[in-house]
């Protein structure tokens, strides 16, 4: 891409205040993503850890790739032969069209943003316009990339039993809550995130906490666990409101998988005073501390390889794999709507009856279908 020209006149590049927009911006598309990630009022600072880490990566991308770009002579073209270029492996592979994507969607909300806060002469309005209009036409690249893949009940099956045999039970326990009850790897292991942003925790390691998996205390007596979706909370302020996000509610008696784990915690039959009061309930038993998510992935992965599970089943179909177990069965599709946590909904004690009823139901079919 050729060099950038000459900033304009008014926009010769220079530290600047942060708290002023306009002293920040040269122009170009570096200095804009500068103002998208360091003014107090930017969504940017706003989003969850895990989100800022992913946008983070985003914009460094951006700004190797399009970084000296002027604003004011961004075309439709430009933005067409982007997506084109920002899916290209560089190794003529298939095209990388979700990372594309992405790019570009993160590439708007810097734009959105410079809109309003930058005057109109600094070329953000025109280009929002470009986007709206390539948006109406259907030119735009969709973000999201479909997974086909799923797991299956036989591979959870296999893939605990090695974990077992490979001496890692608490990676058995994670297979077992995520297939069965279709969690999210995050809702079920929890996340690190640094010290300074908002959440309470009482599990802290060296600078950082962890948040959102499952603890104990969230399993009543009656074996009825209780958890907030993670991805149900939105912005990281949200994460200090109970009331915010939705509130599951699962029967674990009716998830056999799960008993047949925590019975080998806590013998037969699965009593709750039997199992651990408090605490995170995926552990790695090595540190005695809730599990990095990229160290949890890889030793999920040599297990799974060891199973001869195909590489391309990886922990997060397991998820996928409830909700097709489900639609296999026969479950109704509202219903498994609800139960990946779809629908919104009050999380009064009325609406986690009603939610119990369903899980259950849909529990009974799924465990049906599995039987030869």
């Amino acid at each position: 891409m050729p060099p950038a020209p000459d900033a304009p006149s008014g926009h010769t590049r220079r530290p600047g205040d942060e708290g002023d927009p306009k002293s920040l911006f040269d122009g170009t598309a570096s200095s804009l993503i500068e103002i998208y990630q360091k003014h107090k009022k930017s969504p940017f600072n706003k989003v969850r850890y895990s989100t800022q880490i992913a946008y983070t990566d985003n914009l460094r991308a951006l700004k190797a790739s399009i970084g000296n770009v002027r604003i004011k002579h961004i075309s439709f073209d430009d933005i067409s032969n982007w997506q084109d270029e920002f899916a290209d492996d560089g190794e003529g592979g298939k095209p990388m069209k979700g990372r594309a994507a992405k790019l570009i969607a993160q590439f708007k909300r810097v734009v959105l943003f410079g809109a309003l806060v930058l005057p109109k002469e600094a070329g953000c309005h025109d280009v929002c316009d470009i986007f709206a209009k390539m948006a109406q036409g259907r030119m735009m690249d969709s973000t999201q990339r479909w997974r086909k893949e799923y797991m299956l009940a036989s591979q959870c099956r296999l893939l605990r039993l090695k974990a077992h045999e490979m001496d890692y039970p608490e990676i058995a326990l994670e297979q077992a809550f995520a297939f069965e009850l279709g969690l999210r790897p995050k809702d079920v292991i929890g996340e690190w995130i640094p010290m300074k942003w908002p959440g309470l925790s009482d599990v802290i390691r060296s600078n950082k906490k962890w948040m959102m998996g499952l603890r104990w205390e969230e399993i009543d007596a009656n074996l009825i666990l209780r958890h907030r979706l993670s991805k149900s909370i939105h912005g990281a302020q949200t994460v200090m409101d109970p009331e915010a996000g939705t509130l599951k509610a699962w029967d674990l008696k009716a998830h056999p998988m799960v008993i047949d784990e925590l019975a080998r915690l806590c013998g037969v039959p699965v009593e709750r005073e039997k199992l651990p009061a408090k605490g995170p309930v995926i552990v790695n038993e090595s540190s005695g501390a809730p599990w990095n998510h990229k160290h949890f992935q890889r030793e999920w992965r040599k297990i799974a390889t060891a199973a001869g599970i195909p590489k391309n089943i990886q922990n997060r179909d397991s998820r996928p794999g409830a909700a097709t177990e489900a639609d296999l069965a026969g479950a109704p599709k509202d219903k498994t709507k609800r139960m990946l946590g779809h629908a919104r909904g009050e999380t009064t004690e009325i609406y986690l009856r009603e939610e119990l009823e369903v899980q259950r139901e849909l529990a009974k079919l799924r465990v049906a279908k599995r039987k030869p």
